[in-house]
């Protein structure tokens, strides 16, 4: 008997709500969410000018994830929305870009797995698309996926790799992630929500208001205690991913650029064997480096894993020459190296180098974050080289003589040799400390 009427008094309060918000004047919403990394902030006060009736139909427009939303939600998104129109307009314009290059591969494998594709753009709420992204919290990638959580929707994350940054195996985690967030929660929109707060934090908001939903948990909130309370950037996530969602749908109509996500250029994925020289694949690909490295930004080191095969993306234009290079065992030559711990305080690159017979050169360009070493520093070595304490001592020990030798040298700027023949010594390994030794003139 008293729906209608509700419904009336519902329908009213989103009318003067969204009144306030289109026509720009003082809301009394309390405080605009933040977030550095994207962008995204939606101010208290919004003075610009109001939408037009393109951008309003726009708003209106609905799809999988934007039916059946209630006034009180709608209004968060009219403010998101129409803050992303104005103030926030380049950086979405920015965003849409990027996403270009993801967007026809996250779509396909959403809708594989019974997905609404436009939940592809909850990657731009999170980090804009960007595949190398990382929070303070500890979040990475593009899904921002935390560590626990990956390793659960099987990203790898060791040594060699972090599969957080895979721009395509992240968005597959991602759609399973979302897919059984929406079998425990019964609806996309608390699902989308627990990917932002977690599971268990949605379970207690929904426990502890008796909410059957997100938009009811966030009408509720004020009823929990305040370590219960969701966020606002939670309570505002849902609406932000709705706001993005309907700019997505309506690129061109809003005066955006619009984005071609089916004839964006492909990649190809290749399985390396372990220890493939990376670089050496981008030369033979005729791949600048850091453009290589950022299709691939999941590999930590410029050689794969040397303990198991690997996965790399190539452009489709270059299949042939990575076909070929991948196909030599010539493309691995780092099969027999491992990572190692550096154990002695006065190791080095160059007495690697002597106990191992890698140059130099080659140590320092497969080791490119250790220009000095340090106790403690794991770096990549050929398997049979000793790291321990004893070894560094042998090699000091055998070395020391020839550098007293050399040192002589030097000091009287003749060479080895001449004091060798003057002093008659035949092995210069062989001088000892207290040994008189007799300087050629010169």
């Amino acid at each position: 008997m008293n729906r209608p009427n509700s419904y009336s008094h519902a329908f009213l309060y989103f009318l003067c709500a969204l009144y306030l918000v289109l026509a720009g004047g003082c809301g009394t919403h309390q405080g605009g969410l933040q977030n550095g990394d994207h962008g995204f902030v939606v101010p208290e006060d919004d003075s610009s000018a109001p939408l037009t009736r393109t951008e309003l139909a726009a708003l209106q427009s609905t799809g999988q994830i934007d039916r059946n939303v209630p006034a009180t939600a709608m209004a968060d998104v009219a403010r998101q929305y129409k803050h992303f129109l104005r103030k926030g307009r380049n950086t979405m314009s920015m965003f849409s870009k990027r996403s270009e290059q993801y967007l026809a591969y996250a779509r396909k494998v959403f809708r594989s797995r019974g997905i609404p594709d436009e939940l592809a753009y909850l990657a731009i709420v999170e980090s804009g698309y960007r595949a190398n992204a990382k929070s303070p919290a500890g979040a990475v990638g593009a899904w921002q996926f935390m560590p626990y959580t990956a390793t659960q929707y099987g990203l790898r994350q060791d040594w060699w790799t972090d599969e957080r940054l895979d721009p395509y195996k992240s968005t597959e985690a991602a759609a399973d992630y979302l897919r059984k967030l929406h079998g425990d929660f019964g609806d996309w929109a608390t699902a989308a929500a627990a990917y932002n707060a977690g599971e268990g934090k949605i379970n207690r908001a929904k426990q502890g208001t008796g909410a059957r939903h997100f938009y009811e948990i966030a009408e509720r909130n004020h009823r929990l205690d305040e370590k219960a309370q969701l966020r606002d950037e939670t309570k505002q996530y849902v609406p932000r991913l709705l706001a993005v969602t309907k700019i997505m749908r309506n690129l061109p109509q809003l005066g955006f650029d619009p984005i071609s996500p089916e004839t964006a250029p492909g990649v190809l994925r290749f399985s390396a064997r372990p220890g493939t020289d990376l670089k050496g694949l981008a030369r033979q690909c005729g791949i600048d480096w850091d453009e290589f490295a950022a299709l691939n930004p999941h590999h930590k080191r410029p050689i794969t894993s040397t303990e198991r095969s690997s996965h790399v993306y190539v452009p489709v234009c270059n299949e042939r020459q990575a076909t070929n290079f991948l196909r030599s065992p010539a493309s691995a030559p780092y099969a027999d190296w491992r990572p190692s711990s550096v154990r002695s305080k006065v190791d080095s690159w160059e007495k690697i180098s002597r106990r191992s017979g890698a140059s130099v050169a080659q140590l320092r360009a497969v080791n490119p974050d250790h220009s000095a070493l340090r106790a403690g520093d794991t770096v990549l070595v050929p398997r049979s080289v000793d790291m321990s304490h004893a070894a560094v001592a042998a090699l000091d020990k055998r070395e020391t003589p020839r550098r007293a030798g050399k040192a002589v040298a030097r000091k009287y700027n003749v060479s080895i040799r001449d004091l060798q023949e003057y002093n008659q010594i035949a092995d210069a390994n062989k001088v000892r400390a207290g040994h008189v030794l007799r300087i050629p003139a010169r």
